[in-house]
């Protein structure tokens, strides 16, 4: 079967931005449920080098078809903006844990909009796809 979607790069980066988010919200989740877990380390990505990771493999200039020779070749040196926060907590408690709730949910508002981002661009992307389909199809 033919995907449409393969050759569409917003679409396919943004299904990377929201596998992702999908991923750093079920760590955050597992990270507020061991809350009052006594010796419980947080676990966590960036979520920004993680995408930017994502999207270079995505756009190395190995994936690139050049069909001309005049055809300029690609860089996968992308600019965008490394993480400025801390992976790990600076502090822990007398138990061990190291789960602050603050930062948790700070971090868990920052991924539901990392996502609700990423599922609008998609959004848009996939009714341009639908226009030109109905468009294609009236002829």
């Amino acid at each position: 079967m033919f995907d449409i979607t393969k050759g569409n790069q917003m679409i396919q980066a943004m299904d990377q931005g929201l596998s992702l988010a999908s991923r750093r919200q079920t760590l955050i989740a597992s990270n507020l449920a061991n809350l009052d877990t006594p010796g419980y380390h947080t676990r966590d990505f960036s979520f920004e080098g993680a995408l930017k990771n994502a999207l270079a493999r995505q756009l190395s200039p190995n994936n690139l078809i050049t069909t001309h020779p005049m055809h300029l070749q690609g860089s996968s040196g992308l600019s965008l903006p490394s993480s400025t926060d801390s992976l790990r907590p600076n502090s822990e408690r007398n138990d061990g844990n190291d789960v602050s709730l603050d930062r948790e949910n700070m971090l868990l508002a920052r991924t539901q909009t990392n996502y609700q981002t990423a599922s609008t661009f998609m959004q848009v992307e996939l009714r341009k796809l639908y226009a030109l389909i109905k468009e294609a199809s009236a002829h």
